[in-house]
């Protein structure tokens, strides 16, 4: 399992600004309205900017309350993790 990745404009490869779009394009299609321009026009640039805000800022925040997530972790295991590997771009 990755990181958590907010995103940025230029590179929204397995981020969660991708997954917001991705899910905003597939409700607009599921609607029958048209669906997201995936072009380099400056629109474009300005929605992925707003959601790499979202998801960055939702990295941000579970980073800064990382010790609120309870994991209960089997000893037995070989791979032991107490805590997840949050950060943020």
């Amino acid at each position: 399992m990755g990181a958590l990745k907010g995103g940025l404009p230029d590179n929204l490869s397995n981020s969660i600004a991708l997954a917001i779009e991705e899910e905003l394009d597939a409700l607009l299609r599921a609607d029958g309205l048209p669906g997201l321009s995936m072009g380099s026009e400056e629109a474009v640039r300005d929605r992925r900017r707003l959601f790499c805000a979202i998801g960055r800022g939702v990295v941000r925040h579970l980073v800064d309350r990382s010790e609120a997530f309870a994991i209960d972790v089997d000893t037995s295991a070989n791979d032991v993790y107490r805590h997840p590997d949050l950060t943020a771009e």
